[in-house]
Order: C-alpha cells, then sequence, then structure tokens
C-alpha cells in the first residue's frame, strides 16, 4: 500500500504568539516549509495533504476530527518551532492515541538543534527530520515498514527502547531542483504579514530566493548553513508570476536571510524584475544588513520596486554588537540608514533588548539610539536564547539558562504576561525587561514625528485602523 501524507502546521493562536493585545499585529504566515515539501511529494506521485491549523483556527480535537473524516493518511509531518513545543506534544499525544499506526514526524529548526531530545521530550512522536526536509520526507514516505527507516539519511527515530540518529543529510546544492512550493494545497486567502510589512490591505505573499547565511550572529540558529544558495533568477521571475496570475498580487515579501548578501545576484535579479516588466505590476519588502549595501544596489532595489527594508539593528551599544558577532558599527548603522531613506525606501528597524551582559543603561541606549535612527517602523523584541544558536550553548555552559520550558521561549514576553524567561541578564529582573519592551515602544512611536509621517502614509481605510489599533495598545500598556 502506497502511503499517503498529511503534513500540519500546528494550532498556535496569534494571542499565543504575540499576546492579547500585540495580536492585532501579529503574521499567519504560509508554511512555505510544509509547502515545499508538499511539492517534491507531489513530483513523486505520493498523496499529500497540508492542514494549516493555525491559519484555519483549529483546535487540536478539531485537527483530530479532520484526520477521522479522512482516515487515509499513513504519515503525519508536522512543524515545530521552539515556542510550539507544548502544543506539538499534545498535537502528537492527541495523534498517536487515536491513529496508533500512524508515523508521526517532526521537523524544523528546534528538531535540527535538539534531534534526540526532541524524541524523548515527546514520546508519541516517531522520527525527528534533521535539516532541509524535502528529500527527507519524500524517502520516509516511499518506505514500507520502520525497518527502511536505518537507510535514509538526515533523521533521527525511535527503534524499540532507543533512538537511532542516522547519517547526516548534505544540503540541497540546486535549489531550483525543489518544486515551488504547493501552494495550491494551502488557504492562501487567510494569510497576511505582520501590519508593519505591508502597504495597504491587499495580500503580501512570500518567495523564498536563498536558503544559508555567511554571517556569525550569536542568536542565529543557521539551520540551512554558512554557504548561500540561491535559486536562478529564471525560476525566481517564474515563480513571481505565477502568484500574481494566480493571486493577483501587488505586493511581495522576498525572502532570503539577508538578501543582499551577493551584490551580482542583488544586481541580477533586481535588473530582472525591471526587464520583465514585473516591477511595475508589484512593489516588495526583504530583510537585509547595513554592510551589504551601499547606495548603487539600493537605487536599484529602488527602481525594481522595493518600497521597505528590514534591518537588524539589534543593539545601540558598540560593546553589545561585537560581543554577539554583528560585524556592524553604530556609525555604519547610521550611514545606510540615512542612504536609505534618501533613495525613498522606507525601513523596519529590529532591535533586541536584555542581550547577555547588557546593562539597564544600554537598554535605554538602544532605545534611544533607535529613535535617533528614526525608522518607518521599529521592533524591540526581549533576547531569547534559542537551541541550535551560540548564545544558546554559551549560556547553557555557564549554567545561566533559566529554564528550559520551551513555551516560554518567546521574544514577545512582555506582551504576553507571562510570569518567566529562559534568560535575563545578570543584575536585571523580569519585571524589568517586560517593563522596557513596552517602554521602548511607547517613547518610540509616541512622538509627533512619527504622528505626522503616518498621517502622510496612509492610503486606504486599512492603514487608518492599523494605526489606530497600535496607538490604543501603546495607551492602553501604560496601565500594566
Amino acid at each position: 500500500m502506497k502511503n499517503s501524507v498529511l503534513l500540519i502546521n500546528p494550532p498556535l493562536s496569534l494571542e499565543e504568539r504575540y499576546g492579547k493585545e500585540m495580536a492585532k499585529f501579529g503574521a499567519v504566515t504560509e508554511p512555505l516549509g510544509l509547502a515545499y515539501i508538499a511539492g517534491m511529494l507531489e513530483k513523486q506521485k505520493i498523496h499529500v495533504a497540508i492542514l494549516d491549523a493555525q491559519a484555519e483556527k483549529l483546535s487540536i480535537m478539531q485537527v483530530i476530527d479532520y484526520m477521522r473524516t479522512t482516515n487515509e493518511y499513513t504519515i503525519v509531518g508536522i512543524t515545530l518551532l521552539t515556542p510550539m513545543h507544548g502544543v506539538v506534544k499534545r498535537l502528537c499525544d492527541s495523534i498517536k492515541q487515536s491513529f496508533p499506526q500512524i508515523l508521526i514526524v517532526l521537523g524544523g529548526p528546534h528538531c535540527t538543534a535538539l534531534k534526540e531530545q526532541v524524541l524523548k521530550e515527546i514520546g508519541s512522536a516517531d522520527v525527528v527530520c534533521i535539516g532541509e526536509g524535502e528529500i527527507t520526507m519524500t524517502a520516509i514516505a516511499g518506505t514500507v515498514n520502520k525497518n527502511d527507516l536505518q537507510d535514509i539519511e538526515g533523521i533521527c527515530y525511535r527503534e524499540i527502547d532507543t533512538i537511532v540518529t542516522n547519517k547526516q543529510r548534505p544540503f540541497i546544492n540546486d535549489l531550483d531542483s525543489i518544486p515551488p512550493p504547493a501552494r495550491h494545497l494551502l488557504p492562501m486567502q487567510k494569510y497576511h504579514l505582520t501590519a508593519s510589512r505591508v502597504s495597504g490591505g491587499s495580500y503580501c505573499p512570500t518567495i523564498i530566493v536563498a536558503r544559508g547565511c555567511p554571517f556569525s550572529c550569536t542568536y542565529c540558529s543557521r539551520i540551512f548553513g554558512k554557504s548561500l544558495r540561491l535559486h536562478s533568477i529564471s525560476r525566481i521571475l517564474s515563480e513571481i508570476q505565477d502568484l500574481i496570475s494566480n493571486y493577483r498580487i501587488n505586493q511581495l515579501n522576498i525572502e532570503a536571510d539577508t538578501l543582499t548578501a551577493n551584490k551580482k545576484f542583488l544586481s541580477d535579479l533586481c535588473h530582472g524584475l525591471i526587464e520583465s516588466g514585473i516591477s511595475k505590476k508589484i512593489k516588495w519588502t526583504c530583510e537585509s544588513r547595513v554592510d551589504t549595501v551601499d547606495e548603487q544596489s539600493l537605487r536599484l532595489m529602488k527602481e525594481a520596486g522595493c518600497w521597505q527594508i528590514s534591518y537588524g539593528v539589534e543593539t545601540g551599544s558598540q560593546r553589545l554588537l561585537d560581543k554577539i558577532n554583528k560585524g556592524t558599527t553604530l556609525a555604519q548603522i547610521e550611514e545606510v540608514f540615512r542612504l536609505t531613506k534618501e533613495c525613498g525606501i522606507t525601513i523596519r528597524g529590529f532591535f533586541m533588548l536584555g542581550l547577555p551582559d547588557e546593562t539597564k543603561e544600554e537598554s535605554y541606549a538602544t532605545i534611544e539610539f533607535a529613535k535617533k535612527l528614526d525608522p518607518l517602523w521599529a521592533q524591540f523584541t526581549l533576547t531569547t536564547p534559542y537551541p541550535g544558536t551560540k548564545m544558546f550553548a554559551d549560556l547553557s555552559e555557564k549554567g545561566q539558562i533559566r529554564n528550559y520550558n520551551w513555551d516560554n521561549y518567546n521574544t514577545w514576553s512582555g506582551w504576553q504576561g507571562k510570569t518567566d524567561i529562559p534568560f535575563i541578564p545578570e543584575g536585571r529582573s523580569i519585571e524589568d525587561l517586560k517593563y522596557l519592551q513596552k517602554l521602548a515602544m511607547r517613547k518610540f512611536y509616541l512622538r509627533p514625528i512619527v504622528a505626522y509621517r503616518f498621517a502622510k502614509t496612509i492610503h486606504s481605510l486599512q492603514d487608518i485602523n492599523k494605526y489606530l489599533n497600535g496607538l490604543k495598545i501603546l495607551i492602553k500598556s501604560y496601565k500594566k
């Protein structure tokens, strides 16, 4: 009998992820990792479906009811990000109780970092997929029984009372060999990016153009390796054109760890967007680093349709920038912010509070630096040492990780009302950090210049609602 695969994005609500207030600004994005796997399975003629319990707002019992109704799956694959650990465990337990014969496969960054530990902690899971999942999941789906698992690279699995880790699977060098993500299996109309990443109210999907990151920031896990692997320009343009044709999009999120890391690729992509006429049909946003752009590349990006860049600033302390291996300087950040604005591209700035060894004075310096840089949007998160990062390894070795309750590993703890977080710098407190996260937002956004600037960028009723909701949240935060 051929296997039939159900891929599940587990049920974790916006409120659980961002807190009750900030949920209004949270994102529900396409689970492209699952969609890529589904595309590969379909290419191999393996029956596959995706159940996005987040987007569909399903409970665990509703997922089980769906599986009972269909009653056709022999393998279930589930995404596991660190803060999803608790809900994934409950989901696996429910699936195994209701369908004991189903093979449960887990994948995602948390699994890659803690493969054997995941199987010990989630006893109802059978297999953990390590690293990229497309070829590995296809191999699993091609098995007849559990005895076949011993020959599959890139997995960790349960064999009676022992846990076996197989040989590591090499990264996929030719990204174009992976079929486009199977978006036709997703409820595309139910997705939306964070409010700060869209212009107006139209749908903005994501396209992934590269894997891997050559930089060495201590807070990043780099599960796709250090080498930058790129889709071909023709493949990228074709996928964008399909999104335009099938979903009538006029904006897009172009995703890569650092889109601008390879200047030739960036130039070729921008020229491709311009010469194909796509730049006249869509505008796009991306993430970048200040040490990978210059005025020439920024002007070309603007011409190609880029309207917004998200820069990881992280901190207003040069000492801390050096400590986290960011490889940038405060002066460099200021200059690139100036150039980006001059080229007509808006900016989202990412800032971290509570970095290892950070003093309260440095936290306030970060808030003041954000105000000085003055991006259109600023995001202040609490430092969370995720498994697989150098930061996590270093803090664990020093005994500075306060708990391993993975549900607490969330960068929005200040807004969630949680009573615990995994790491607090020496001499600081939970109350201090949570207060600072809200204070940072108030100090940045409740300035006359911000109100004036937002008023100039209103193009729709959705924009008005977005800004009013944000104002209400900030005013309400004074009381908490």
